[in-house]
């Protein structure tokens, strides 16, 4: 028991004590129209807010930071991206030349490409689009051999046709400017007269609500076309484009079978309805 002189002094100091966790509390505490509006200077500055770091600088759950970005997200003021959220004027960006996109990630596209042969059975049929991570894909399906491939990949055709026991079947069409591919209504057409075990796609962006997107309306028009014609969709792309979306819809979520990415970004929670998602180590 405390003499009685002394207690006045130890009821002072718990007074202050007790003050001062309630400023630390006010200090730390922000009602989500602030956060949202702290969110949006940062996003005046960066390109890009991830999940981690706001929730360490807001003093919130990520679960916080979620559903912040989300309404906000609901309110047409940002785009929430795997990881994070970007600035609503950065949506849509135009896709990248393929000669600038084949300088690009090419650790992530190997690993990728290895994961995705290790889950293509031998002496299977692929449908496979053009692309750069596709074409990585393609250079470990030659070197292991044993495949049939129908793609409208110059490229693609290329790498296969010197692989062991492969049989490599290139569609006609109309050659791209910039892909080195055939495009357009023969293409298509030429598409619908197979049937395959895989659909292989990589699209421009997958994004968890808008599914997968891409840039150019003739190539989600063959990506499209390849899975109605093949019994399982596998999709490969880089982990820079899990949460971003690009113009033209190739297909929702739910109707893709496997993803293969990488562990670049972290935060390895991206999933898919009722597929599988394979996760490459570069």
């Amino acid at each position: 028991m405390l003499a009685p002189f002394a207690f006045p002094e130890a009821l002072w100091i718990y007074v202050e004590i007790c003050e001062f966790a309630n400023l630390l509390r006010r200090e730390r505490f922000m009602w989500s129209h602030e956060r949202q509006q702290r969110i949006m200077d940062l996003l005046e500055s960066n390109q890009k807010v991830s999940t981690k770091a706001l929730s360490a600088m807001l003093g919130v759950s990520r679960e916080t930071v979620r559903r912040d970005l989300k309404d906000m997200e609901q309110k047409g003021v940002l785009l929430c991206v795997h990881g994070g959220a970007k600035p609503i004027n950065a949506i849509i960006e135009p896709e990248a030349t393929f000669a600038q996109r084949q300088e690009q990630f090419h650790d992530q596209k190997q690993a990728i490409g290895q994961l995705a042969c290790d889950l293509i059975p031998h002496n299977s049929t692929c449908f496979i689009d053009a692309g750069t991570t596709t074409s990585t894909f393609a250079r470990s399906l030659a070197a292991r051999g044993n495949i049939r491939v129908i793609t409208n990949s110059l490229e693609i055709s290329q790498i296969v046709n010197l692989g062991h026991n492969c049989d490599v079947l290139l569609l006609g069409g109309r050659p791209h400017s910039d892909v080195p591919a055939t495009y357009g209504e023969m293409t298509l057409s030429e598409i619908d007269r197979f049937l395959a075990d895989f659909a292989v796609i990589s699209p421009t962006g997958l994004h968890q609500d808008r599914g997968a997107t891409d840039y150019e309306l003739h190539e989600a028009e063959v990506a499209r076309a390849m899975m109605r014609r093949a019994q399982t969709c596998m999709m490969l792309c880089n982990s820079d484009k899990i949460g971003a979306e690009s113009r033209v819809s190739i297909c929702r979520l739910d109707e893709v079978d496997h993803l293969v990415t990488d562990t670049l970004q972290g935060g390895q929670d991206f999933t898919l309805p009722r597929g599988t998602v394979h996760w490459a180590s570069s």
